[in-house]
């Protein structure tokens, strides 16, 4: 029963800063893939295979930047919530709080 629930809301708020960064990156690959042709990579089997996987990656990236971005979106939101929790538990014990 001792333990303590510590919460670093700067953090929190950090993590979804760098989610939403990680998505945006995410969203720029299908540029890079676009980018090589199959003179740049020299070999013809070679540029298949990168064809095959940038074609199974569009599909699944783009539910992977949906969940990376409502990570990022939860992580901010919790900050914000931990911090209004904060400040009403401190407002209620030193008695600032909304009185009936």
């Amino acid at each position: 029963m001792g333990e303590r629930l510590r919460v670093s809301t700067d953090d929190l708020h950090q993590v979804g800063t760098g989610l939403r960064t990680i998505a945006t990156e995410f969203e720029g690959l299908d540029k890079l893939m676009d980018s090589y042709d199959r003179r740049t990579v020299g070999h013809d089997k070679l540029f298949e295979r990168i064809q095959e996987f940038s074609d199974d990656w569009d599909d699944n990236r783009n539910q992977m930047i949906k969940d990376i971005e409502g990570l990022g979106t939860l992580a901010k939101e919790a900050s914000k919530a931990y911090k209004e929790l904060d400040t009403a538990l401190y407002q209620a014990l030193v008695g600032k709080g909304k009185k009936k």
